[in-house]
């Protein structure tokens, strides 16, 4: 199983029943959506930007220099593509909690996610997080920054004492980058002040 251009892709080989050659079967994001696209690229078709591939259960042979992909559905999945995609991890889960501004303190209403993460977690054997801080856009890119870090680190600190393994964990600052709400310089936002938490 592969991830390209938005959309989860599994390139199926030669023993696929009914099938001549290698074939590719498109599925759902992980999240669900169907956004995105795969370009299928050989260099003895003299095509250097290759075909365009998209559309949710969708099947492909590649097989010629023209793929053409055909809409299975979920119904149309063969025995041992269901296995495949019934053996793949659970999508990941996103935690989102947001902060008083300039500080690592939680905002309001904030807490409570920390204990439906903890019940995720334990309800999730071998999962890893990434902890992600960030901020709105008053004040310098560099103090920002390190802010954002700050707010990853107190999270990361704070799963620690409820008994997270710190090895499971990576906390980054991200800055004013990646905005949740789109702002100009120095506007002060309450949807951007936050760290997101992503169990995989």
């Amino acid at each position: 199983m592969m991830r390209a251009g938005g959309l989860l892709f599994a390139l199926a080989p030669l023993a696929l029943a009914g099938c001549a050659g290698p074939s590719l079967l498109l599925l759902d994001n992980e999240d669900g959506s169907s956004e995105g696209a795969l370009a299928v690229i050989d260099e003895k078709c003299g095509n250097p930007e290759g075909s365009t591939i998209a559309g949710s259960f969708t099947r492909t042979r590649l097989a010629g220099c023209t793929p053409r992909p055909k809409g299975v559905g979920e119904d149309g999945l063969k025995p041992d593509e269901r296995s495949l995609i019934g053996a793949l991890p659970p999508p990941p889960a996103r935690f989102i909690m947001y902060f008083v501004q300039d500080t690592t303190v939680l905002a309001p209403g904030s807490e409570g996610m920390i204990e439906a993460l903890d019940r995720h977690f334990k309800s999730r054997p071998g999962a890893e997080l990434e902890i992600i801080g960030y901020t709105d856009t008053v004040g310098k890119a560099d103090y920002n920054l390190a802010l954002s870090q700050k707010r990853a680190d107190e999270i990361r600190g704070r799963l620690i004492e409820l008994g997270f393994p710190p090895e499971v964990m990576t906390a980054t600052g991200r800055g004013e980058r990646e905005l949740r709400f789109p702002t100009p310089d120095e506007t002060e936002n309450g949807g951007n002040r936050r760290v997101e938490i992503i169990v995989r």
